[in-house]
């Protein structure tokens, strides 16, 4: 039986990455270029553990509002480059503050013990303590991001109001992570959840030993469609590189306890958009209508035919569903 199962679970992964490789290879373009990331004024929270956050701030001094965007798990703050420059585009008056969450991107790394959901909440909270002091805002998160803002929730309900005047979710989940397949049969999305902890260990000694982490199709196949730009899966794929061995097998483990599903509540006085692709194979399109039957208030966006990097696949929709958010934010507070 475990020679079966390991068999399938070879076959399938292998199918998942030919399939993934031939994807990228029809997407490539002779003329693809990845564009630099915008570059803001460069700052550093030291969080209460000592650990450094690498953060940005972009755009006017002095902001109607602030938007406050956080990654996923295994990026950088890198990734929301397009809506860096799409919103301050279209609105010199706003502030755009990206970060990189604690063991990654250009952010310190953390203790094993220090890798979590509740963690990076406390992070968030100290970010936004010490680089926006005041003025309302728009706080956003993809993926582990979401989920950050989430456990924020659950920790400081009494920011969601005047403080955090809109939220938005975008490809995330709060809660039941433990069920999701990757877009694999059940029985072999069972096996590779039992392997990954070893796999990534097995990484973590290589890199102890100069080795790199791999990364390469199949990884883009689990965050992309099969239509993705050829420059968004080389700016995933670089980023995700920078990623480490330790803090991918650092902070697996968080995902199986995330259950945020009451914490919402504290977000039902704000705005909230909910963003997410119908093809995510990560946080898949169920898990955001769970999050909208929460929030029956909220805009819920589905992109079809769209992975989990929503953001980049469709950059300018998002973009723009952003903007209109920070709107509808702006007009419930009161002028100043």
């Amino acid at each position: 039986m475990r020679a079966t199962t390991a068999a399938g679970l070879a076959l399938v992964v292998a199918g998942a990455a030919v399939a993934a490789r031939r994807r990228a290879a029809g997407s490539k373009r002779p003329t693809a270029q990845v564009p630099p990331p915008p570059r803001g004024e460069v700052r550093t929270v030291t969080t209460e553990d000592g650990v450094d956050l690498h953060v940005e701030v972009f755009g006017a001094e002095q902001p109607v509002a602030t938007v406050v965007l956080a990654h996923g798990y295994v990026q950088s703050s890198r990734l929301w480059a397009g809506q860096i420059r799409d919103l301050l585009e279209a609105r010199a008056d706003l502030r755009v503050v990206t970060y990189d969450h604690r063991g990654h991107g250009a952010s310190g790394p953390t203790s094993r013990d220090k890798a979590t959901i509740e963690q990076l909440a406390r992070d968030m909270a100290r970010v936004l303590e010490e680089v926006v002091p005041e003025g309302p805002v728009v706080l956003g998160g993809h993926s582990m991001g979401g989920m950050t803002v989430m456990a924020l929730a659950e920790q400081r309900p009494e920011l969601f109001g005047d403080r955090i005047a809109g939220v938005a979710l975008v490809g995330t989940s709060s809660g039941g992570l433990d069920a999701v397949t990757y877009g694999l049969p059940a029985p072999v999305a069972k096996a590779v959840k039992k392997l990954l902890p070893i796999l990534n260990e097995r990484a973590v000694k290589a890199e102890l030993a100069g080795k790199k982490r791999a990364v390469g199709a199949l990884d883009m196949w689990l965050i992309f469609s099969g239509t993705a730009d050829a420059a968004d899966l080389a700016a995933a794929t670089e980023v995700h590189r920078g990623t480490t061995a330790e803090t991918v097998a650092a902070f697996l483990p968080t995902f199986s306890t995330h259950d945020r599903a009451t914490a919402l509540a504290a977000l039902s006085d704000v705005p909230v958009l909910i963003a997410v692709g119908d093809a995510d194979r990560l946080c898949p399109v169920e898990h955001s209508r769970t999050i909208a039957e929460a929030l029956p208030e909220a805009e819920l966006a589905v992109y079809p035919g769209v992975g989990h990097m929503v953001q980049m696949e469709r950059r300018r929709e998002v973009s723009d569903r952003l903007l209109a958010l920070v709107d509808r934010a702006l007009s419930r507070t009161p002028a100043v």
